[in-house]
């Protein structure tokens, strides 16, 4: 990772949307439209936005998604087969592309499927990795949420509090989730080790009211209800 540290004003920092065809919870859910846009499109657009990427990337298998990223004028990446599968993850599908993009310093992949991505959140995240004292940064949100455990023998015990303290939410500070929204890595850190997220972390906190991840139809629904809601608070 030093080799890096002398060199940073020349990285090649890439976006990449990984987005297969063979979604099962929603059928080609990264086509799916809020206010008249795929998922897909409103994550490119936020992309191009940003304007600072060296390049962008969508990693396909399907033909419909690729029409729709050259829609946006955005390169497409066709992904092995292999990194298109149920059990593929999402490290593998981004190895396989930096390996057939070796000039590429640092990738963020960005999740289409969260689609309340602001520009200002990836300025956060560029600015860390670009300085040099993170190998990874990736986006969180707080929550404030008093987790259980079910134990062998069946019973539950307080996993993240203590039952004779209960906190109150404004004495606690929460803890930090993922939320999926977005990871950038350094790319020897993916293709050496493996791993989205390693080395000195960064983060960029997410508000609740953008953390929202489309992974079901209900939560389809209730991104469309806040996206509805947005529009006419901002009229």
């Amino acid at each position: 990772f030093e080799k890096f540290l002398f060199s940073r004003k020349n990285w090649h920092v890439a976006g990449l949307v990984l987005a297969r065809g063979g979604s099962k919870g929603i059928p080609l859910k990264n086509l799916a439209k809020i206010q008249n846009e795929t998922l897909l499109g409103r994550t490119l657009e936020t992309l191009t936005r940003f304007g600072q990427f060296n390049s962008i990337w969508v990693s396909t298998d399907d033909h419909q998604i690729a029409r729709e990223t050259r829609r946006k004028n955005v390169n497409v990446h066709w992904r092995e087969s292999y990194t298109s599968t149920d059990q593929a993850s999402s490290v593998l599908a981004v190895k396989e592309f930096i390996e057939k993009h070796p000039r590429i310093d640092v990738v963020a992949l960005v999740q289409c499927t969260s689609p309340f991505l602001k520009v200002k959140y990836l300025e956060r995240a560029y600015n860390m990795i670009i300085s040099g004292q993170y190998e990874s940064v990736f986006s969180l949100t707080r929550q404030h949420m008093l987790r259980w455990k079910l134990k062998l023998d069946g019973n539950l015990e307080s996993d993240n509090f203590d039952i004779n303290y209960r906190p109150r939410r404004q004495d606690w500070n929460g803890e930090l989730v993922e939320n999926g929204m977005f990871y950038f890595s350094h790319s020897n850190l993916i293709t050496r080790l493996g791993l989205l997220q390693g080395g000195k972390l960064g983060y960029v906190e997410i508000p609740a009211k953008d953390s929202l991840e489309i992974d079901t139809e209900l939560d389809l629904m209730l991104a469309r209800f806040i996206s509805n809601i947005k529009e006419v608070q901002s009229g």
